[in-house]
């Protein structure tokens, strides 16, 4: 049976970031990184964060796929504000990464604005 573990969940995602995209997974910081764009993944007091890192400046998952959707991103209404469960952790990573990979071309063939 695999663990439920924040390090667990985030390769089993996120690791396409290496395979298709060649970024580094630095995993005692919960990060990918690739030429001076890190992507981190926080989980802490109930709160689930990705975020985008460009040249020490930091922008949310929301605020990044707001900019390539052209329209306020929000997450479904069956996920909760408060990711408390490794379960919770396991679906939003799911979805996180299922929409990274739908918008990579926009996310890592350019210069990302944030």
């Amino acid at each position: 049976m695999e663990t439920k573990n924040l390090a667990n969940l985030i390769v089993k995602h996120f690791d396409f970031l290496t395979q298709e995209h060649g970024f580094e997974y630095d995993i005692s910081a919960h990060q990918y990184s690739k030429e001076k764009l890190q992507i981190e993944v926080q989980h802490v007091s109930g709160e689930l964060n990705v975020l985008f890192k460009v040249d020490k400046k930091s922008t949310s998952f929301e605020e990044v796929m707001s900019v390539i959707l052209k329209r306020a991103f929000t997450y479904p209404d069956h996920f909760s504000s408060w990711v408390l469960s490794m379960g919770d952790v396991d679906s939003r990573l799911a979805y996180d990464a299922k929409l990274m990979k739908e918008h990579a071309t926009k996310l890592f063939t350019r210069d990302l604005v944030l």
